[in-house]
């Protein structure tokens, strides 16, 4: 057995603590069914993105885009119409964002 010192010891508590962090964070994302979600955007997407972002002062893109879902998905089980509507490539094609 060694001696282990008070440096030593530190880090292998800081180590022990971050791995018991991690798997609590692992089974809470399993537990709540979490699932990374990655996608490519293009730029006037982003500026949109970020433009909604700005306007309802959130910090992170991540949940402007739930809010954004979870809203579409409320408009559609309520207003199907507006939601096709909402979602049109034809309605937003005859937009002027639409012709950029």
């Amino acid at each position: 057995m060694t001696i282990e010192d008070k440096q030593d010891r530190q880090r292998r508590l800081a180590r022990e603590r971050k791995r018991n962090q991690r798997q609590r964070e692992r089974e809470q994302k399993k537990a709540v069914g979490a699932k990374e979600f990655r996608f490519e955007i293009y730029r006037g997407t982003a500026e949109a993105l970020a433009r909604i972002a700005q306007l309802g002062q959130f910090e992170e893109q991540a949940e402007v885009l739930t809010l954004l879902i979870h809203g579409a998905d409320e408009l559609a089980q309520r207003d199907p119409s507006q939601f096709k509507k909402l979602i049109s490539v034809t309605g937003y094609a005859n937009t002027d964002r639409g012709q950029q």
